[in-house]
């Protein structure tokens, strides 16, 4: 158990499975390919599940290594699952299915600390992201309604009903073609309705995407903060046990000394 744990531990263990999962990736990218031969299929699934077996066998040894402690972290619980998935899809015809097994490229935030932090702050964001959003909903649903009542008549296609005031909207706010295809035409017919899109644009492209964009730097921030910390407290920690045995071997270098001098003393005597 102790050289598996060692294995592990190893520093290069966690860069060789990253790149079996970079290779596997690719493979998976390949077979979507509608062209290949029966026989490059059969190569490349054949790897594709050599790959599998390796994650198969890192997880258990994990699984046998940690114990308890593996449930602990939620990186090893989010492996679990899906490599777990892949085992339970690994027969799968069907191509929706067979493209879930691409979730195991998300193994490799393991060996990027900077990307788990990213995902970490994007998850710690969410609660506040998700108030912003409701607010983004109600101006979006605020400013359909009126669409709808104020271009409606002149312009179904762009502001036929609410459903479609929205979809329009979105286009606004996201600046795609929105000045040619949906705000001139329009102001053409009505001329103030320059006033209508620019309000819009400043409550949500500019405003509320913004508060989003600074929840979200706030949560990387903190998430960053306290990833130094725990680092900083691991470092003292070994320091701590290193001085510790430094002690302990001085100690033993010096019981030594003691017992050469009495042992130079009794042969003199």
């Amino acid at each position: 158990m102790e050289i598996l744990q060692k294995a592990l531990e190893w520093k290069h263990t966690q860069k060789i499975i990253t790149s079996v999962i970079i290779l596997n990736a690719i493979v998976l990218g390949i077979l979507t390919d509608r062209s290949l031969t029966a026989e490059q299929i059969f190569l490349l699934e054949a790897v594709d599940k050599a790959c599998l077996v390796i994650f198969v066998i890192e997880l258990v040894a994990k699984l046998l290594v940690y114990r308890r402690n593996f449930w602990s972290d939620a990186w090893n619980i989010f492996d679990f699952v899906v490599v777990a998935s892949s085992i339970i899809f690994i027969s799968s015809s069907v191509s929706i299915i067979r493209a879930f097994r691409i979730f195991r490229l998300l193994k490799a935030l393991a060996e990027f600390p900077e990307l788990q932090i990213l995902v970490s702050a994007m998850l710690k964001a969410i609660p506040s992201m998700s108030w912003a959003l409701v607010l983004l909903f109600i101006i979006f649903y605020i400013f359909a309604v009126f669409g709808s009542a104020l271009y409606g008549d002149n312009f179904p296609e762009l502001f036929g009903g609410v459903g479609g005031s929205m979809f329009t909207l979105f286009q606004v706010m996201t600046f795609e073609s929105w000045a040619t295809a949906v705000a001139r035409p329009i102001m053409e017919v009505q001329p103030y309705a320059w006033i209508y899109f620019l309000v819009f644009i400043l409550l949500t492209s500019i405003t509320l995407l913004n508060v989003m964009v600074g929840i979200v730097v706030e949560a990387v921030g903190t998430i960053s903060e306290a990833a130094k910390k725990k680092q900083a407290a691991k470092e003292a920690a070994k320091a701590q046990s290193e001085g510790y045995e430094a002690d302990e071997v001085e100690k033993e270098i010096r019981k030594h000394f003691e017992q050469i001098e009495e042992l130079l003393k009794a042969r003199k005597a």
